[in-house]
C-alpha cells in the first residue's frame, strides 16, 4: 500500500509504501523537544521505500539538531513538519510523521514513547540505517 503525506499548504509530500498493514505499524513519540514540540508521531519500514516530492524548493527547511546528521523537514510556510531524512554511505532513509497523513489509519496502534539521548552518531546512524526506510527517487 501507498500512503500520502503532506504539509498543510500542500508544498512538500511524501508517498510511504509499505506492506505492513497499519494496525502492525511501529508508532513512536520521540520524547526530544522537538519531536514532543510538533507532537510528531513516526514511524518506518525497512523493506518499504519513500519517496519525496517537492513542489517549492524555497518552502523545503531542512533543521538539523542535536548531534546534527539528520534533516528534519519542515515547510517555511505552513510549519508542518512532515519527515526525516538522513544520508549515510549505505544510502538515504527517512521516517514520516504519520500526523502528516492524507488520511491516519483508523487502526494504527498506540505510540511508543522512545529516548535516544545518549546515542553516539554511529549508534544512532546504525539504528536508522537498520529501522528507517529508504529514500528513493530525490530529496
Amino acid at each position: 500500500m501507498v500512503y500520502s503525506g503532506r504539509c498543510h499548504c500542500g508544498a512538500l509530500s511524501y508517498a510511504y509504501e509499505t506492506a505492513v498493514a497499519p494496525r502492525n505499524w511501529a508508532v513512536r513519540a520521540c520524547q526530544c523537544a522537538f519531536c514532543r514540540a510538533h507532537q510528531a508521531l513516526t514511524t518506518s519500514d525497512p523493506a518499504g521505500s519513500l519517496a519525496f516530492q517537492i513542489h517549492d524548493r524555497r518552502r523545503l527547511v531542512r533543521y538539523r539538531f542535536g548531534l546534527r546528521v539528520t534533516d528534519f523537514l519542515l515547510c517555511a510556510e505552513c510549519g508542518v513538519y512532515v519527515a526525516a531524512a538522513i544520508t549515510t554511505p549505505r544510502g538515504r532513509y527517512g521516517i514520516i510523521n504519520v500526523n502528516a497523513l492524507q488520511a491516519i489509519p483508523p487502526d494504527i496502534p498506540a505510540p511508543r514513547p522512545m529516548a535516544y539521548e545518549g546515542e553516539s552518531e554511529s549508534e544512532r546512524t546504525a539504528r536508522r540505517e537498520a529501522r528507517w526506510t529508504p529514500i528513493i527517487g530525490d530529496l
